[in-house]
């Protein structure tokens, strides 16, 4: 049965990060230089042309981006910094909603899904952008509840052709290590921030979710404490970071005993508790979007592949259930090889936003 989805305002975080260590060539990772123009430039395009997104909001350094990527040019709305992630992401929100005309899709604001992506990820495509907003909409109206967090994820199958080959440079980076699946977590999020409850927990958990540096799980856990379902929230980082580690030193079996311990549906719920409103991961075969620029060389690699990467992503036939397909959608994922493809086409400006 073909579904019709409203369309949805979108924001981008382009925040300067407050540890300069964490930039990349003293440059805030919006500005980086990648072919014939920044990492932001193809945040902004892949949101332009997808066919479920509506206005554009980006927040970060105001001057800054008015003199690289200027906002009547690229069609978006500006939203100044204020200082962490979920500062930003809240203030870009609060911009949204006081300026926002009525949604006949929600019966009130709280109801209103606003979509969130960073600004490091250069491999994002219109395709990707709309595939997410659909799959969305979709397990909705299968499970027939409302989901007020949708936290993107991708898979194996997904990130693997960006593996390292012999003949090219590649991305590898850890999975986390669930029961049926491994995944990783990708740089965009369709949400209600309004029904959002317990916001410290998210922002603990946008601080650790790379979980690499023990310091940062400790406080997560800490931080989960203090949850009324932080107990289970805690054990499951801590069976997490037990089935990473054994599986990075070879031993399978153990790592799946800890893997066992971790059903995504139980997760889910916990995160649900734990956050006050409906979550769900939701995988996406677009694996581009898991590929945002942690660090120096993962910029050098990305801008080696950039073309040919995002040429793959483009080429990508996604697959939904067959029970609510939208129309004219093709019901099979298909890869073709990595071959270089023709340079894009520059990006066409959206009208003037006054």
């Amino acid at each position: 049965m073909p579904v019709a989805n409203p369309s949805v305002d979108a924001v981008v975080l382009a925040g300067t990060h407050q540890d300069k260590r964490r930039l990349i060539n003293g440059l805030n990772k919006a500005f980086l230089p990648l072919g014939d123009s920044l990492s932001l430039h193809y945040v902004l395009q892949a949101l332009m042309h997808s066919e479920r997104v509506d206005r554009i909001f980006v927040v970060g350094p105001s001057q800054e981006l008015q003199r690289h990527l200027p906002a009547d040019q690229y069609g978006y709305r500006l939203v100044a910094e204020k200082g962490r992630m979920l500062d930003n992401a809240f203030e870009a929100y609060r911009t949204a909603e006081a300026s926002a005309v009525p949604n006949l899709h929600a019966s009130t604001c709280t109801d209103r899904l606003y979509l969130f992506l960073t600004s490091d990820i250069p491999l994002a495509v219109p395709e990707a952008v709309t595939d997410f907003v659909d799959r969305s909409y979709l397990l909705e109206q299968r499970l027939g509840e409302r989901i007020d967090f949708f936290a993107g994820v991708a898979d194996e199958v997904a990130l693997a052709p960006f593996y390292p080959h012999p003949h090219r440079r590649g991305i590898f980076r850890p999975y986390m290590e669930l029961k049926h699946q491994r995944l990783r977590l990708a740089n965009i999020y369709l949400t209600r921030p309004a029904r959002i409850r317990n916001l410290e927990v998210l922002q603990q958990g946008f601080a650790a979710r790379k979980l690499t540096q023990w310091r940062s799980v400790v406080r997560l856990i800490t931080t989960f404490l203090g949850n009324p379902a932080g107990l289970r929230g805690a054990g499951h980082v801590a069976w997490f970071q037990a089935a990473s580690v054994f599986e990075k030193e070879g031993l399978t079996r153990v790592s799946k005993l800890a893997r066992n311990r971790l059903d995504r549906g139980r997760i889910e719920r916990t995160a649900s508790r734990m956050l006050g409103c409906r979550f769900a991961a939701l995988v996406t075969p677009y694996g581009g979007l898991s590929l945002d620029i942690d660090e120096l060389s993962d910029y050098e690699i990305i801008r080696e592949n950039l073309l040919v990467w995002r040429e793959h992503q483009k080429s990508l036939l996604p697959s939904f259930p067959e029970e609510a397909q939208p129309a004219a959608m093709p019901t099979r994922q298909v890869e073709k090889p990595l071959t270089p493809p023709t340079p894009p086409a520059p990006i066409r400006p959206r009208e003037p936003v006054n």
